[in-house]
């Protein structure tokens, strides 16, 4: 029985700090948020797993680039006849250098209004450095590390994906807007044929919903913490049944 108490108390330890650990790396602004967490992060990693992953040594000279926030193309850009615009996404990332070397990328988001969390550590090789080098906003394609810079009406590539993407260095947002469009297209083309093809395609669509249907929160986590608190204490009661 007091065995069984322990665990109880144990697990239920563990619930209360997974909680609080959520909920305190929270911050009111990506200012706050990067000032007071990112430096933590960095040297999680660089502490707790292997640096080389992220392509980092054991260094604790860890610094960071300007905060930029990231914008995507609006739903615009894939129709035909409407002005190109681009949107919010109300993520900010960062550069992390390490001993002066661009080596990877951090970020924060909006969580809820006025609430911002950790969104993501990690990146290639290519885009820390490539994230220096921007000079008006911040434009982020769905496509892996296709990074855009946008001034004026033009999109200047940052990436090698960026420029096998629009054949060039460069693109008019206009000609951006063309090449989503047909792009686009092609996808819905795709997926009609996927439709008439019939059950050939069920292995990757079942994939794709596996996918989108990963944990994103620590929910399951306290799910499980939960049942195994209760665990003992029914098989405590219904021993005493059993008893009785």
């Amino acid at each position: 029985m007091r065995r069984m108490t322990g665990l109880l108390i144990c697990c239920v330890g563990l619930l209360a700090s997974t909680r609080t650990v959520s909920a305190e790396m929270t911050e009111s602004s990506a200012e706050r948020f990067a000032d007071a967490y990112f430096y933590n992060i960095v040297m999680d990693h660089i502490q707790g797993d292997d640096p080389a992953n992220y392509h980092m040594t054991d260094s604790e000279n860890i610094t960071f680039g300007p905060l930029l926030e990231t914008y995507v193309p609006s739903s615009s850009c894939y129709k035909t006849g409407e002005t190109c615009t681009f949107v919010l996404t109300k993520e900010f990332v960062a550069t992390v250098f390490q001993d002066d070397e661009p080596v990877n990328v951090i970020g924060t988001y909006e969580q809820s209004a006025g609430t911002y969390a950790f969104s993501t550590f990690g990146s290639d090789k290519e885009t820390p450095k490539a994230l220096t080098d921007v000079k008006g906003n911040l434009v982020k394609y769905s496509e892996a590390s296709t990074w855009f810079d946008y001034e004026g009406d033009m999109l200047t590539a940052l990436t090698s994906n960026t420029k096998q993407m629009i054949s060039g260095d460069e693109i008019s947002t206009e000609a951006f807007q063309v090449l989503l469009v047909e792009e686009n297209e092609s996808i819905e083309g795709d997926a009609e044929e996927g439709m008439i093809g019939g059950a050939g395609d069920s292995s990757s669509v079942h994939s794709d919903k596996t996918e989108s249907n990963k944990p994103t929160s620590n929910t399951n986590r306290l799910i499980g913490f939960t049942v195994l608190a209760i665990l003992p204490f029914g098989y405590w009661f219904l021993k005493r049944r059993k008893a009785t």
